[in-house]
């Protein structure tokens, strides 16, 4: 199954490096801990994720979905 990418929300009750290791050892592909804001992102597949939802210390898990920004001088966008 292919794999696609995810933002995991921690709780804050569990250390973010903690879970971020247990997230890897589940089979999820950490790409950076992002403990400031209590985020993880990364990739795994749809069915690692079933199981990634249930480790302690993870709050919700979503779709990782690409943004892009106007330069701050690009006006209006609507």
């Amino acid at each position: 199954m292919k794999k696609s990418g995810w933002i995991v929300t921690l709780s804050g009750e569990v250390a973010a490096n903690v879970v971020a290791q247990k997230l890897a050892d589940e089979g999820f592909d950490v790409k950076d801990v992002l403990d400031e804001i209590g985020s993880v992102t990364g990739s795994a597949t749809p069915d690692a994720v079933k199981r990634l939802r249930k480790i302690k210390g993870v709050a919700d898990i979503a779709p990782d979905a690409p943004i892009q920004l106007d330069p701050p001088d690009h006006g209006p966008t609507w």
